[in-house]
C-alpha cells in the first residue's frame, strides 16, 4: 500500500533549552536525518513535515533537496502536538492508504524498524514502535511518597513512528475533536480510545528522543559511528505486487528497468497476479506512483527487508 508520513517538528524545545528542529547533528540539521530515512523508502509516496510557522521556509530548504521520489509539503503546527498531527493529516493527499507519524526529534530511526511497524497495519489495527522498560518503575505522590511498584514485565516505552490506515487515523483524530477529549501525547492513545486494536512492535533503543543536551551528544556519537558503514552497503527488498492479469507484462518491464530480479509469479489468486522480486531499495523509489500509472489505482505492493548487500549486487532469482 502507499504510505504517507507525517514528521512532527513543531515543538519549542523547552527542556532542551532551544528549538531542536534545525540544530546541527552529525553534519546536518537534526530533522534531516528522519527525512532522509523516509525519503529513501519506496513505500512512502508522500511526506508532510509540520513545524513552527516561522521555520517553514528553513525546513523547506532542508527537505526539498532530500526528497526526490515522493511529494513533500511543509506546514505550520498547532498549539498542541495533537493539533500539529491533525494539520499534517489534512495536508496529506487522499490517495495514501496508510499513515505513519514520527517525532522529528528521533533522528536515529531505522527503515527496517519502520517496515516492521508497517507490516501488521490493517483496518481496525494500529501499531507503534516501542521498547521494553528495563528500570523498576514507581508510582509516586507529589510529596515523594511511593504508592506502588509497577510490574515492568508488562511495561513498554512508546516510540515513533506510530502507524494506522489513513481512514482510521483521520477518524480517531476527528472523533477526539468532536468529543472534546483532552489532548493525547501520542496517536496510539487516540487509537486506543477509539477502540482500535493497537499492537506493539519491538523497536531499537537507539530510536530515542533528543530531549536534553546530553541526548544530542549521544545521538551525534551514534550517527557518526554509523556513517562509515553506510557508503558501501544497500538494502535489498522483497517486493510483492498485486496486479490485474492484463498488466503483468508492463509491471515486469518496470521492475526489470529498476534492476529487480524476478523470484516468482503466482497466478492462483482469483482476481490478481502476485509478482515477487528482489530489488535495491533505492531502485524502488517512486515505484508506487509508477505502479498505479501502469496497473491502476487498485494495484498494491508491499515490501520487506531481505538482506543488506554490497552496493550494486542483487541476489539471483530464487534467493
Amino acid at each position: 500500500m502507499n504510505w504517507g508520513a507525517v514528521i512532527v517538528a513543531a515543538g519549542h524545545g523547552v527542556r532542551f533549552g532551544r528549538p531542536k528542529q534545525l540544530i546541527e547533528l552529525a553534519g546536518q540539521p537534526m530533522l534531516a536525518w528522519s527525512i532522509e530515512t523516509f525519503a529513501a523508502m519506496p513505500e512512502i509516496t508522500e511526506l508532510v513535515i509540520v513545524t513552527e510557522p516561522e521555520f517553514i521556509e528553513r525546513v523547506e530548504a532542508v527537505a526539498h533537496p532530500l526528497v526526490r521520489h515522493a511529494r513533500v509539503r511543509v506546514v505550520g503546527g498547532g498549539a498542541e502536538r495533537q493539533d500539529s498531527v491533525r494539520h499534517g493529516l489534512v495536508a496529506l493527499g487522499e490517495d495514501v492508504a496508510a499513515i505513519l507519524v514520527h517525532d522529528g526529534a528521533r533522528p536515529l530511526v531505522r527503515s527496517a524498524d519502520v517496515r516492521a511497524g508497517m507490516r501488521p497495519v490493517r483496518p481496525g489495527t494500529a501499531t507503534l514502535l516501542a521498547t521494553p522498560v528495563v528500570d523498576t518503575v514507581k508510582v509516586v505522590e507529589p510529596d515523594g511518597q511511593v504508592v506502588r511498584t509497577l510490574d515492568r514485565a508488562t511495561l513498554w516505552a512508546a516510540q515513533t513512528p506510530q502507524f494506522a490506515t489513513a481512514r482510521d487515523l483521520r477518524r480517531v483524530h476527528a472523533e477526539a475533536v468532536r468529543r472534546g477529549l483532552p489532548p493525547a501525547t501520542d496517536d496510539a492513545t487516540l487509537c486506543e480510545r477509539a477502540g482500535l486494536d493497537v499492537l506493539v512492535v519491538a523497536g531499537s533503543a537507539d530510536n530515542f528522543k533528543v530531549t536534553l543536551p546530553g541526548d544530542h551528544a549521544r545521538a551525534e556519537a551514534l550517527l557518526r559511528e554509523r556513517a562509515p558503514h553506510l557508503g558501501g552497503d544497500e538494502e535489498i527488498l522483497v517486493v510483492e505486487c498485486y496486479v490485474a492479469p492484463r498488466t503483468v507484462e508492463s509491471v515486469l518491464s518496470e521492475l526489470e528497468g529498476r534492476s529487480a530480479r524476478l523470484d516468482e509469479i503466482d497466478r492462483e489468486l482469483p482476481e490478481a497476479v502476485v509478482i515477487r522480486a528482489y530489488a535495491p531499495s533505492a531502485a524502488l523509489r517512486g515505484f508506487g506512483a509508477r505502479l498505479h500509472a501502469l496497473a491502476g489505482e487498485e494495484a498494491l505492493f508491499t515490501t520487506h527487508l531481505s538482506h543488506v548487500a554490497t552496493r550494486g549486487v542483487t541476489p539471483p532469482s530464487g534467493h
